[in-house]
């Protein structure tokens, strides 16, 4: 990929991320800030949280973080 790809795409995922109506909230978290906080390994935490989707506990949305598509979850009400 050439740097000018590489660029254009930045700037396609920021104007992405720019519509985008609510950022990270206070009581979202991602797999990655699961797996910091438990210790468990990357494997053990995505399908923990897929589990939990799946039975309703959970939900998930998705956002771009830092130009990676990322996935938030929140502790359903």
């Amino acid at each position: 990929m050439t740097n000018k790809t590489k660029k254009a795409l930045t700037g396609l995922e920021w104007a992405i991320a720019q519509t985008i109506k609510e950022p990270k909230q206070p009581d979202e978290f991602t797999a990655e800030d699961f797996t910091g906080a438990s210790k468990l390994g990357v494997a053990q935490v995505r399908g923990h949280l897929t589990r939990m989707v799946e039975r309703g506990q959970l939900t998930k949305r998705k956002i771009l973080i830092s130009g990676k598509q990322t996935n938030l979850f929140r502790k359903v009400d």
